[in-house]
């Protein structure tokens, strides 16, 4: 049988998985009732995610008191790449003394779907090699505190992906460093492809800044609710 904290557990992965995704806009209502049903589950392990979730940052009420997913502001947005560029500056440094032929070969074959997947316009694609890119280079760094730290941190700009807010000429950008990177990499070049990453993320804050977010500072409590509500048809 299923322990209460187990299902807790579930319920808390898979709200934060919608959330970080876009699944779950920002604004979006979470009703106990709503993802107990959905789940599968009873409403009390949802309930014990759902405050989880809030105490995270993930989620805040409204003034009627509705638990609602959070909309990160545009401070929350240059906060988290100071600290993504500090981290994955480090990240590429170490990776490129320490990354695996195996590993190169997978790069590899990620920067060829990089490729057809921008010349075919596959926006989701792209977004999804972008994250899976990023991933390799965190762990080629053989830094298991640092990869412990990216996996808390993950997520915290909710449900934005540079491709989504870029065009043509950004995300082939995004797909050309991609490439360089694997190329330093590939060289031992650790300070050059700090380099590369520290464009490559200044590129995509920006992107990501110019999509409309509430205002620094405006009260938790006075974000407007989109009036959408987490269910089946989701």
């Amino acid at each position: 049988m299923t322990s209460r904290s187990t299902l807790a557990t579930k319920a808390y992965r898979e709200l934060r998985g919608a959330i970080a995704s876009g699944r779950l806009r920002s604004g979006a209502a979470l009703l106990e009732a709503d993802i107990a049903r959905m789940l599968n589950v009873s409403r009390t392990p949802v309930r014990e995610a759902l405050l989880r979730l809030e105490l995270e940052g993930y989620a805040q009420r409204d003034e009627s008191d509705r638990l609602l997913v959070r909309e990160s502001t545009r401070c929350d947005i240059s906060n988290w790449f100071v600290i993504r560029d500090l981290m994955e500056s480090y990240a590429v440094r170490l990776a490129a003394e320490r990354i695996s032929d195996e590993e190169l070969e997978e790069l590899d074959d990620l920067i060829a779907e990089d490729a057809e997947a921008l010349k075919e316009g596959r926006v989701d694609r792209l977004a999804t090699l972008n994250e899976q890119v990023h991933n390799l280079l965190y762990r080629a760094s053989r830094n298991r505190a640092l990869l412990d730290l990216v996996r808390r941190l993950r997520g915290r700009v909710y449900g934005m992906s540079a491709f989504a807010v870029g065009g043509a000429g950004e995300q082939e950008a995004f797909v050309r460093e991609h490439a360089e990177l694997a190329r330093l990499l590939r060289e031992g070049a650790g300070e050059r492809a700090a380099e590369i990453v520290g464009d490559h993320l200044q590129r995509a804050r920006d992107l990501l800044a110019q999509a409309p977010r509430p205002d620094d500072d405006r009260e938790p409590g006075s974000l407007q609710a989109s009036g959408e509500t987490l269910d089946e048809s989701r």
